[in-house]
C-alpha cells in the first residue's frame, strides 16, 4: 500500500528492506563508538581479571606440585627415620619371644620333674602300701588256706605249711 501511495505521489517506490543513507551514517558512527568503547574501556579490565585468574591458578598449581613433592620427600624421610626403630622393635620383640620360650621351657621342665618326683613318690607309696597289705593279708590267707585244706583233706594242716604256697601264689599274681 505504501508503494501505491508513493506511486501516486510521483516518487519512485522505495525498498522497505534497504536502509536510508542517513540511517547508515548514524548507525556506522554509533557502531564505531560502541566498538571503541568495548575494545578500549570494557574489554581491558575483563582481560586483566582473566589474566590475573590464570596467573593465580598457575601459581596455585605450582605451589601444589611443590607441596606434593615436599610431602613425598617427607614421607621418604619419615620411612627412613622409622626403619631403624622398626628394626630395633622387631629385634626386641624377637629377644622377648626367645626369652619367653626359654622361660616356658624351664617352667615346663620343672613341672615335668616335679610330676616325675610325685609319680615316683606315689609309686613308692603304692608299693609300700601293697607290701603292707600283703604282709597283713598273707597270714590270714595262710590260716584260711590251712583251714580249707584241713576240711578238704580231713586232717589238720598247719598254717606254717600253707604259708609258702600262699606266698608263691600271691607273688605270682604281682
Amino acid at each position: 500500500m505504501l508503494t501505491l501511495l508513493a506511486a501516486e505521489a510521483g516518487e519512485a517506490p522505495s525498498n522497505p528492506i534497504l536502509p536510508e543513507w542517513s540511517e547508515m551514517f548514524w548507525g556506522a558512527i554509533f557502531f564505531t563508538i560502541l566498538f571503541l568503547l568495548v575494545k578500549y574501556v570494557f574489554l581491558p579490565p575483563i582481560k586483566q581479571v582473566m589474566d590475573d585468574r590464570e596467573a593465580a591458578i598457575r601459581s596455585e598449581l605450582a605451589a601444589a606440585e611443590a607441596a606434593q613433592s615436599k610431602a613425598g620427600s617427607a614421607d621418604a624421610d619419615l620411612a627412613d627415620q622409622l626403619s631403624g626403630p622398626r628394626a630395633e622393635a622387631a629385634s626386641i620383640i624377637e629377644a622377648a619371644r626367645a626369652e619367653a620360650d626359654a622361660e616356658r621351657a624351664s617352667i615346663i621342665g620343672a613341672a615335668e620333674a616335679e610330676v616325675a618326683e610325685m609319680k615316683a613318690a606315689a609309686a613308692a607309696e603304692l608299693a609300700a602300701a601293697k607290701a603292707d597289705a600283703l604282709g597283713q593279708v598273707t597270714p590270714k590267707v595262710a590260716d584260711m588256706a590251712a583251714s580249707a585244706a584241713s576240711k578238704v583233706l580231713g586232717t589238720t594242716v598247719a598254717s606254717a605249711a600253707a604259708k609258702p604256697a600262699v606266698d608263691a601264689y600271691l607273688n605270682s599274681q604281682n
